[in-house]
């Protein structure tokens, strides 16, 4: 039996066949939109489990099963040892909720050098999986031999480490359960190709990607440069970055943060058509606050800007952010004390569900369903999913609750927004709305279960 990773927007799906090792999944009636799944299992489809049940499992994080047809072409074995861990982000000091954990005695599936359309992977037959639980631990009922493989992934961070398991408790140190920061695959590591263009001054996407491990930063939480394992582009590199489709195929993930427009050329037909195809074949494309003619020109109908018909970067301003993704939320509730509140006045967890999100430059006012059909006919909804919604002073009307941060599926990739800065100023550590922009990148990275349905027409 096969199971495979699949995509939700907050949570994995792990659709089990029936025909044996390797096959392709059961069709059923899984999730037809961006709205997170809950955890716990949801039967959806007339295929046995080897627990005697039907379906489709769909979990959360903390989730487990093992792979088995339940016909003979895998034949279950009991389990003798168990495996205790937590999986971090490559800085072994942020935990990690719903990656996926298993021991093979084979190898994993490499994560592609490039774009790529991310079908879900195969768990060997007859191994147990586990999803790491919110705070990020693991317990993995395992078989005791030499020469296995620990493998971790979640999206495209893919560890993978030689272990001898023996009877019993098995202790796994974090570094060899985290998620990597570099692409090394000699050293079994693997994670996302990314691009930054560079905001001179505002939304240092870089700093952030450094402090979570994939570069080092100083006392003040800059990154120190040379030290990153994702590409920096200057103003206007960024620009003939998009003016070239074959080297934009060298990424899993590209960023454009406000402000690193400027000086970029403007957005040409070229580069719409560009980044168009990008994600189509499977690109993440990050845009934030007054980057805005990125997303909402490239992709018109997913949402609409508030003052979009004239000026749709609006004044500054901070607000109350709700968190509306229950296992973003059950994540950030579960972090340890220390990454809850920084101090020194800035914005903290202590009130979740609600949050402090500030340096706020632009507004949503709507996010229209977009509707296009999968290869079996059947209408699925591939707009926006809202992370986090609040209100905007400074929009017209001032009132009401509007998505903030939000994504959006094209074909293969995904696009997300978000109306305000990840980060404005140098600090050490990571204040909630880098912490909820480190999540969102690791769920978008999250394979499709079946072939996504066609792109929609944007034009």
């Amino acid at each position: 039996m096969t199971i495979r990773l699949g995509p939700t927007w907050g949570a994995l799906a792990l659709l089990l066949t029936t025909t044996g090792c390797p096959d392709d999944p059961p069709e059923g009636n899984g999730p037809t939109s961006g709205i997170p799944l809950t955890s716990g299992p949801v039967v959806t489809s007339d295929d046995t489990l080897d627990d005697g049940t039907a379906g489709v499992l769909d979990v959360g994080g903390g989730g487990s099963g093992m792979a088995d047809d339940g016909d003979g072409g895998c034949t279950p074995t009991p389990t003798d040892a168990i495996l205790h861990g937590t999986v971090y982000a490559p800085n072994l000091e942020i935990p990690i909720s719903g990656a996926v954990v298993y021991v093979t005695p084979g190898d994993a599936e490499p994560v592609p050098d490039g774009v790529y359309c991310a079908e879900c992977v195969e768990i060997p037959c007859n191994s147990d999986f586990v999803l790491t639980n919110p705070d990020g631990t693991f317990d993995l009922p395992a078989r005791t031999g030499m020469g296995q493989s620990l493998v971790v992934q979640k999206g495209q961070f893919l560890h993978v480490t030689p272990i001898d398991v023996v009877e019993g408790d098995n202790n796994i140190a974090p570094q060899d359960s985290n998620l990597p920061g570099e692409w090394n695959p000699a050293a079994g590591m693997w994670i996302p190709r990314i691009a930054v263009v560079r905001s001179p001054t505002y939304d240092r996407i870089y700093d952030l990607l450094g402090k979570i491990g994939m570069g080092q930063v100083n006392g003040s939480g800059n990154l120190n440069e040379g030290t990153q394992s994702f590409d920096i582009y200057e103003q206007p590199d960024g620009g003939a970055l998009l003016d070239d489709l074959d080297a934009m195929r060298q990424y899993h993930i590209i960023f454009i943060p406000c402000m690193s427009q400027v000086s970029m050329g403007g957005l040409s037909q070229n580069r719409i058509d560009n980044i168009r195809q990008w994600v189509s074949e499977g690109g993440k494309w990050y845009v934030t606050d007054w980057a805005n003619e990125y997303l909402y020109e490239t992709f018109p109908t997913y949402q609409t800007l508030n003052g979009q018909a004239f000026d749709p970067d609006l004044g500054y301003y901070d607000t109350t952010g709700i968190i509306d993704d229950p296992d973003l939320l059950a994540w950030l509730q579960a972090l340890p004390p220390a990454l809850k509140d920084l101090g020194g006045g800035q914005p903290n967890l202590l009130s979740l569900p609600t949050v402090e999100i500030v340096d706020n430059w632009s507004g949503i006012d709507s996010t229209p369903p977009i509707i296009v059909q999968d290869d079996e006919g059947n209408d699925v909804d591939v707009g926006h999913h809202t992370w986090v919604e609040g209100t905007c002073p400074v929009c017209s009307p001032s009132s009401g609750l509007r998505p903030m941060t939000i994504s959006g599926q094209y074909g293969c990739g995904r696009m997300m927004f978000s109306t305000y800065h990840t980060t404005e100023d140098a600090h050490s550590g990571l204040i909630p709305q880098e912490l909820i922009l480190l999540y969102i990148i690791l769920e978008i990275g999250v394979c499709h279960d079946s072939p996504p349905p066609p792109p929609p027409p944007v034009g």
